[in-house]
């Protein structure tokens, strides 16, 4: 393979770009801002490396384990001092039980006042009433009301799935999002006793997630990657089925034999209305809800009265913040003076985040103060803004996803969170499994000359 373009900076692009030159290919990584990360952005905040987008890696998910490992980073990988977390209701905080994903007791859950009796009876429904799994995709919301009852979606599982996935659970789909549910129904004993999960374990660097990206862009550039930064793609042209064209900003047209398409689905399919259009009305309808991160610095004693543990998320729509971490409690390297917490903001279906910096941070202040009781004010803050944050996974996702797939020119790939995983391990494998069929398909024609 002569040469391949990669189009967007984020942890996608630099690790296609990365197993591409490993390879031997010529490679240029095209990101249109003046920094790699995307998503991932790391910034000195209050006297430390703070992550002000996304902040961890799920470590049963290997790819970016070890992309860490292979950077010389493993030494660095730190996981979190406390795991205890809150769910924010209207009656305020209350701890969510341990084993929330795996089967809690009912004494535990019991003892959260998460739920009602009421709630907790109509969960013993499910113990007794056989089950299957569903006819094709559903909602993770349609699953679990039917089996649990709304309690426990509007309490429990749509805090955190829906918080984590930047949407509702009544519009993601179970087969892309929560395929361990509907196997759990296929068991035909119930949900509670079918699933089985265990509590994800996460890590995080000490110097930042920021160093993962710039340790796989130099390792890339040491390859022959060149790596431009302020280089916007504007389209992507491929008239012949060995050649593509890239329009940018940075000058003149770049002219390989194969692209990666690595941005957010909106970007994509502007990218490729010409050369899949297909493609491209697919990838139109892959909704991103917009989100923001406000860090706050605060003398230690105004956080000394918070409850042990890591944070909260929210139940309901009533509030701005979708979810708070105590930084300085979560991780040990984000200890000391002062301390630090980050408010997460956005969802799928929500009001949009303020588009006034001073009204958002007033409503996350007062918000918290609500909350925690935190009415300090902080010494230190720092607002990041992410337009097309999330991709929404809505029902018949992978399906739609196959089709983009299956809509490209051959010498066309796409990664990066629309697609098979928003988190940083799933953008790392999609980078490398999609400069992995570019080079297979190489490999295959070469073969065939």
């Amino acid at each position: 393979m002569s040469g391949v373009v990669v189009v967007g900076g984020g942890i996608a692009g630099p690790a296609a770009a990365d197993r591409l030159a490993a390879a031997g290919v010529r490679v240029t990584l095209l990101e249109g801002s003046q920094r790699l990360g995307g998503k991932i952005h790391t910034v000195p905040f209050a006297g430390r490396a703070l992550d002000v987008g996304a902040e961890a890696l799920v470590m049963r998910q290997p790819a970016a384990i070890e992309l860490c490992r292979e950077l010389g980073l493993a030494g660095d990988l730190v996981t979190p001092a406390a795991s205890r977390t809150y769910v924010w209701t209207r009656r305020g905080l209350r701890p969510l039980p341990a084993d929330v994903l795996s089967q809690p007791s009912a004494a535990d859950v019991l003892r959260s006042r998460v739920l009602s009796p009421l709630g907790l009876l109509r969960c013993g429904w499910d113990l007794v009433s056989p089950s299957a799994a569903p006819d094709g995709d559903v909602t993770i919301g349609a699953i679990v009301r039917s089996r649990l009852g709304r309690q426990v979606l509007e309490r429990i599982v749509d805090p955190l799935l829906g918080g984590i996935h930047g949407g509702r659970c009544d519009a993601l789909s179970a087969q892309a999002l929560a395929p361990h549910l509907i196997g759990a129904l296929g068991a035909g004993t119930g949900l509670l006793r079918g699933l089985r999960i265990d509590r994800p374990a996460f890590a995080t660097l000490r110097g930042g997630l920021g160093s993962l990206v710039a340790g796989v862009a130099a390792r890339a550039a040491a390859a022959g990657a060149d790596v431009r930064l302020g280089a916007r793609a504007l389209a992507v042209r491929a008239d012949a089925p060995d050649r593509v064209e890239v329009i940018h900003s940075g000058g003149d047209a770049l002219v390989a034999e194969a692209c990666v398409v690595a941005t957010p689905a909106g970007a994509a399919a502007r990218l490729l209305r010409g050369a899949a259009p297909a493609a491209a009305a697919e990838l139109s309808s892959i909704e991103h809800a917009p989100a923001a991160v406000v860090a706050l610095a605060y003398p230690a004693e105004a956080l000394a009265g918070l409850p042990p543990g890591t944070g909260f998320v929210t139940a309901g729509d009533e509030r701005l913040v979708r979810a708070c971490t105590w930084s300085c409690a979560k991780w040990e390297h984000l200890r000391g003076e002062p301390a630090i917490v980050k408010a997460f903001v956005g969802r799928a279906g929500a009001a949009a985040p303020p588009a006034s910096r001073s009204d958002l941070v007033a409503t996350v202040q007062r918000e918290l103060a609500e909350a925690l009781g935190l009415c300090h004010a902080p010494v230190d803050l720092r607002v990041r803004r992410f337009g097309a944050a999330i991709p929404q996974y809505t029902v018949g996702h992978l399906e739609r996803v196959d089709r983009i797939e299956a809509a490209l020119p051959a010498q066309i790939a796409v990664a990066g969170a629309p697609y098979r995983g928003a988190g940083v391990a799933a953008c790392v494998r999609s980078g490398q499994a999609a400069a992995d069929r570019l080079l297979r398909r190489s490999i295959h024609e070469r073969s065939l000359a």
